[in-house]
């Protein structure tokens, strides 16, 4: 059981159990599950995160308006409406939420478009919720993105909005993902074949759970984005990197490279698999 922040632990405990009221799943994403499923699991700490981000599963709009209003107007709300349709303001700790409700409300093509006409790309968020890991924080049961649906659902966020923090949480992932009984017994014949280096055959365990997981249509859209980063990869790159002296700099640069590249190669080789 994980122990936490206790107004953390009011926040989750409210927006599940206002969740479970109307009958809708909910699952947490973003940098929280970042925090949860990965930061905690590898006892390494990526970048700090002052809001949290749920996906809420619903049918409509009609939907998102009944949560809407739990959360907001009902009796004893819980929430304020901040400036941004899908942003929220818990009461009492001032903590900020995203909600991004998913579902049948996306169909057919997966891009929900808000009141003021911005898109929002859904993808992946069927997958990550029938996927998700359940996790005990401090009492609260909660459904929380797994590493592999984390690195896919931060792809389409980065895509979505071209924020440099996405591009920091994916690196770091693909930084400190580890798994080493199951690279011996997963991928003992393409290490023996050359295919892919020990070292990095956690970021190719990832590759192959993506393509295990994800529609065709999700991955497909994940190599363009994967494209067009190591296609920018001076502009993009040279922002995850702290100023240092030069070897040192152009060593964690070819380090950052490196990742991005392998993931891309493994896709192409899982999903031709």
């Amino acid at each position: 059981m994980l122990k936490i922040d206790e107004n953390i632990k009011v926040l989750l405990s409210d927006i599940k159990n206002i969740c479970e009221f109307l009958g809708f799943n909910v699952l947490v994403v973003g940098a929280g599950a970042r925090i949860l499923v990965f930061d905690t699991q590898y006892n390494v700490e990526g970048r700090a995160t002052k809001d949290l981000d749920f996906a809420v599963q619903v049918n409509d709009w009609s939907n998102f308006k009944s949560l809407t209003y739990q959360m907001t107007e009902a009796n004893n709300a819980r929430f304020k409406k901040a400036r941004v349709e899908h942003k929220f303001i818990h009461i009492s700790t001032g903590i900020e939420i995203d909600i991004v409700p998913f579902g049948t409300i996306d169909q057919p093509n997966q891009v929900l478009e808000w009141t003021n006409g911005s898109q929002m790309s859904l993808l992946g968020l069927n997958e990550a919720l029938s996927t998700a890991k359940i996790i005990d924080v401090d009492g609260i049961e909660l459904k929380v993105a797994n590493p592999c649906a984390l690195l896919v659902l931060k792809f389409i966020a980065w895509n979505d909005r071209q924020e440099i923090k996405d591009l920091e949480d994916i690196n770091f992932i693909l930084k400190n993902y580890s798994d080493d009984d199951r690279i011996l017994i997963e991928l003992l014949d393409e290490i023996n074949q050359g295919i892919v280096e020990y070292s990095l055959g956690a970021i190719f365990l990832l590759a192959q759970d993506i393509c295990k997981t994800f529609s065709q249509s999700t991955i497909k859209k994940l190599q363009e984005i994967l494209l067009r980063i190591l296609q920018n990869q001076d502009r993009l790159f040279s922002r995850l990197i702290s100023r240092l002296d030069a070897e040192e700099w152009d060593a964690q640069f070819d380090a950052i490279v490196c990742r991005f590249q392998i993931l891309q190669k493994a896709i192409e080789y899982c999903s031709q698999a």
